[in-house]
């Protein structure tokens, strides 16, 4: 008979870019589609860079961004764009050092691009969100029509809180028999 080994999981540089999990079929479509808007000319790569890095003090990292988990606060940033003090990843960008205001790029791009650059985002940079659908983009664009201006980070986060990050794991060190522990 034949075995097939299965296939390790992927190691912390693989999935620094993408996808982090395997995608197929209409989702493996999306996504590159996504990652192919990332990379135009003028769009998400100028800032945040081709690795989802972003540069320190000015454009936030992508990577393991607490940011990404809301599909409507993702959204709404990405079509109308943002301005004003954020704190990514323990990192903070403020306007009054010189950081500019996110963009939006709800004029450039249609929902299913909108979608697909998000679900990229998602799953890349180590992220392993969900995808976000062009019917979901379409349901917000059409509840945010009438605004001209950028989202402020404090209204975007008074929408749509960020929930609080998953604890950091103590350091490991003897173990105690203690009840508790």
């Amino acid at each position: 008979g034949t075995f097939e080994f299965p296939k390790p999981p992927k190691s912390d540089a693989q999935q620094s870019y993408g996808p982090t999990r395997p995608l197929s079929g209409e989702d493996n479509r999306v996504y590159r589609i996504g990652q192919e808007v990332f990379l135009r000319d003028g769009h998400c790569a100028t800032c945040h860079q081709p690795n989802g890095q972003g540069l320190a003090n000015v454009y936030p990292s992508l990577a393991r961004s607490n940011w990404l988990d809301d599909d409507e606060r993702l959204i709404k940033l990405a079509l109308k764009g943002l301005w004003g003090p954020i704190e990514v990843s323990g990192e903070k960008f403020d306007p009054s050092k010189g950081v500019p205001p996110m963009t939006g790029f709800g004029g450039m791009l249609n929902d299913n691009e909108m979608a697909a650059v998000l679900s990229y985002v998602r799953q890349s940079f180590g992220n392993n969100g969900d995808l976000v659908s062009a019917e979901t983009v379409a349901r917000v664009r059409a509840a945010t029509e009438g605004r001209v201006n950028f989202y402020m980070a404090d209204e975007l986060l008074k929408e749509h809180p960020l929930k609080t990050p998953a604890p950091v794991p103590a350091a490991s060190g003897p173990k105690s028999d203690a009840p508790g522990r």
